[in-house]
């Protein structure tokens, strides 16, 4: 925590999660089973004109080769292996660098490689049937989802703790601030605070996995934004408490207390 001047949002909620949690299987990042994937990609051209159904993968390079668009990224984008080489015959999409994408496609063989470190690799090649750009936390699947939909309001400045979700390494705070003054108010994710049975956790900002939906810290006047902090992961049998500072641009302090408990 910074040893400045103390700030001026803060915002408290205590979840009890007995109840109101729901629980999804911790998805693949593909159609394919786990030990098919192994296959896969120790062997492509033995699955030559298959068709998966479902890859999701975070785009580390983007090429373009005879007019085709070649996007190369990771299936296990985490671990940074699996790699895989998508070729999209449409190129009125743009695609960048850490962008993610779920992918229909057909195998078509394999490909050579080199990584960031210009190490040689052996990718596995689909040519995309359908495509869609989706969010990092589409890409990472939540074990757990706790929907809230709660906010408070005080001094014309709202919050919104929208939902939590647990992925199997991280807690995923979704909120929205809305700034409804005539001033310009400043929020510290980077300040923020899990805290449960004693233990307090800082937010993990450094995080690349989650570039896309990293909180802003400036709100203008009569403006909001919405963002997700990462956390490490917590025990959901247990309350917690979340803390959000913030400050305007001339030192008034607010406080907006979030309480949240289910039995």
């Amino acid at each position: 925590m910074s040893m400045s001047k103390r700030h001026s949002i803060k915002i408290f909620f205590t979840l009890m999660l007995a109840l109101g949690i729901s629980l999804s299987m911790a998805a693949c990042s593909s159609s394919f089973s786990k030990a098919k994937l192994k296959e896969l990609y120790a062997h492509p051209e033995e699955f030559k004109g298959k068709t998966i159904k479902e890859l999701k993968m975070q785009i580390v390079a983007v090429d373009k080769v005879h007019g085709e668009i070649h996007l190369q990224g990771y299936e296990d984008f985490a671990k940074q292996e699996h790699p895989t080489v998508v070729v999209v015959s449409d190129n009125k999409v743009k695609y960048e660098d850490g962008e993610y994408i779920k992918v229909k496609g057909k195998v078509i063989g394999k490909a050579q490689v080199v990584d960031a470190e210009s190490t040689e690799m052996t990718a596995v090649k689909l040519e995309a049937k359908k495509i869609q750009k989706i969010k990092s936390t589409d890409a990472i699947p939540a074990e757990e989802t706790l929907d809230i939909g709660y906010d408070v309001k005080v001094k014309g400045v709202s919050a919104t703790v929208q939902k939590v979700d647990l992925t199997s390494d991280e807690t995923r705070v979704y909120i929205k601030v809305k700034n409804g003054t005539k001033k310009n108010i400043e929020i510290y994710p980077n300040q923020s605070i899990l805290s449960q049975d004693g233990n307090d956790y800082e937010a993990d900002l450094e995080n690349y996995l989650y570039d896309d939906v990293h909180m802003q810290k400036n709100i203008k006047a009569g403006a909001s934004i919405s963002g997700v902090i990462i956390f490490k992961r917590i025990d959901s049998n247990l309350p917690f408490k979340f803390t959000l500072e913030g400050a305007d641009n001339e030192g008034n302090e607010l406080e907006l207390p979030f309480s949240f408990e289910m039995q």
